[in-house]
């Protein structure tokens, strides 16, 4: 469901990178691979939903239901899920895509996570929407920065193994969800979080040091895979 709405807006929102305004450019901390200002959730993202909002009372609501119905098993993928992982991932690319096979891919996506969570963060704040009642955290629920890593390590991984892109949607889908399972998102900061990961995504692919390593990674993935290469 995540994937097929971020998949309408993905033109419109990557043709919107390159429109930051300049005061943005100073306030984010120096990622990895993208240069300051190229990417502002603050101005790609609508905006979250208004309190006494029809959106509002839809996300309150499915909140109650899922908290209501979820089982042992739903609650031990939140714990698997819980921490952000490329490896996340293994039970779809199997036992060959571990750590110390793949060191190239490890320190990408590491990389590519702190340049998400950075972006997320300054999100966060600037929105500020709390977080569900009875949630843990504190800080801000808008966007989702599991549903974000999620969208963008799926993008990518589906580059580098596209004979996998179904399941591994599939799983990123699962991945970003299990917040609302948690209880700790609302759906639309998963749906927001989803379309920001497909931002970045398509930033990255646009940076030529990220294309190298991408290149890189890629070959490592699909010889640990024993999949040919590809070009």
């Amino acid at each position: 469901m995540i994937a097929a709405r971020a998949f309408v807006v993905w033109l419109a929102l990557a043709l919107a990178i390159a429109i930051v305004p300049a005061t943005a450019k100073d306030t984010l901390v120096a990622p990895y691979y993208l240069k300051p200002g190229t990417v502002d959730l603050r101005v790609l993202l609508a905006p979250p939903p208004e309190i006494d909002s029809s959106q509002q009372q839809y996300d309150e609501k499915k909140i109650e239901q899922v908290l209501a119905s979820r089982t042992a098993v739903d609650m031990a993928q939140v714990s698997a899920d819980a921490h952000r992982s490329i490896f996340a991932f293994t039970d779809v690319l199997g036992s060959g895509f571990a750590a110390e096979r793949v060191p190239l891919t490890t320190a990408l996506f590491r990389n590519v996570g702190s340049d998400t969570e950075t972006l997320i963060a300054q999100a966060k704040v600037y929105f500020a929407r709390p977080r569900p009642a009875g949630a843990a955290q504190t800080h801000g629920s808008y966007p989702s920065g599991h549903a974000a890593f999620a969208s963008c390590a799926a993008i990518l991984l589906g580059q580098m193994v596209p004979e996998k892109r179904l399941p591994i949607f599939a799983r990123a889908s699962v991945f970003a969800e299990s917040r609302i399972v948690a209880g700790v998102h609302y759906p639309s900061d998963v749906e927001a979080g989803w379309i920001s990961g497909t931002v970045i995504a398509a930033a990255l692919l646009r940076e030529p040091r990220f294309v190298k390593d991408f290149s890189a990674a890629k070959a490592e993935v699909r010889r640990a895979l024993g999949l040919p290469d590809l070009p």
